[in-house]
């Protein structure tokens, strides 16, 4: 049994809400709605133990326009073996100051404990659209928004399919639009290079290589510069993060949290890589940490 209370509960209700809300919305493909109800079964039972699953739903809400603020925010449910997570965070710009992630609260559960919940909506008063997660959920218009969707589920294979499915759209896409878009792309880099210095990827220890071969540098060479700032130690070990040359800005392994890790702290308690999940930050010649891994979908 999961120990919860009110509180924890009002928690799973919201979760629920959130997942029928897609269901009705019509915003998820049949593959996603099979790992969904899933995820439904598992919440119904509580506080009663379901089977061992690894699962995650992610929605990652629309861009928002406050004056020069821009904000986008993503809500995630995670099942790994017993454990349960509820997470939200979002991605915060200014021109004045740059961008970066946050994590707006986190909520854990396992079996026979009593479920940790992490609240950082105090320390965001900079977010100007930042709620907490229940009355998130009730202001969901998926009607009226475009909201991005991802289901990972190992268990099913139907996930495979749709995958392979996106995969050939999009080749079928990238081959009518070659020609219109190869001027464009090769204009874009050219105008970044003249205003950037070119990518530096530069680890120092064999974990840092690790990580640096996740790095697809056409890929990043071809996106707008975006950078983190103010980011100096490893949340976990505390490191100087300028002296290892990489970081990852992600969700930590087994839990509902985030934290910037050095490669070492990444490699022992990091999730992976990829949007909603990770991304990962190279340090400059001119000292700002550039993100070169774990892009937003175009």
């Amino acid at each position: 049994m999961y120990e919860l209370d009110a509180f924890d509960l009002s928690l799973v209700t919201a979760a629920g809400q959130l997942l029928t809300k897609l269901m009705h919305a019509d915003a998820l493909l049949p593959a996603q709605l099979v790992t969904v109800a899933k995820v439904q079964h598992v919440l119904s039972r509580l506080p009663r133990l379901s089977e061992a699953m690894e699962i995650m739903v992610q929605v990652t809400g629309p861009r928002r326009q406050f004056e020069d603020i821009e904000t986008y925010h993503w809500w995630t449910l995670r099942i790994e073996d017993h454990a349960i997570g509820i997470s939200s965070g979002g991605y915060f710009y200014r021109p004045s100051t740059g961008g970066d992630t946050f994590s707006t609260m986190a909520w854990v559960a396992q079996p026979g404990e009593w479920a940790e919940f992490s609240d950082y909506i105090d320390g965001l008063g900079i977010v100007p659209d930042v709620q907490p997660f229940p009355d998130a959920v009730r202001s969901m218009d998926f009607a009226a928004f475009t909201y991005e969707i991802e289901v990972t589920d190992p268990e099913n294979t139907l996930l495979d399919d749709t995958d392979e499915d996106e995969d050939e759209d999009e080749d079928e896409d990238e081959d009518e639009d070659e020609d219109e878009d190869e001027d464009e792309v090769e204009d874009e880099v050219e105008d970044e290079v003249e205003e950037e210095p070119p990518l530096q990827v530069v680890p120092v220890d064999a974990k840092g290589w690790t990580l640096a071969e996740l790095v697809d540098f056409s890929v990043a060479n071809r996106r707008k510069p975006d950078y983190a700032y103010g980011i100096k130690s490893c949340d976990l070990c505390q490191c100087s993060l300028a002296e290892v040359g990489l970081f990852v800005d992600g969700a930590l392994r087994g839990q509902a949290g985030w934290a910037n890790m050095c490669p070492s702290c990444f490699e022992k308690h990091g999730h992976s890589i990829g949007w909603g999940k990770g991304q990962i930050y190279a340090r400059q010649s001119n000292g700002r940490w550039r993100l070169v891994a774990g892009f937003q979908p175009r």
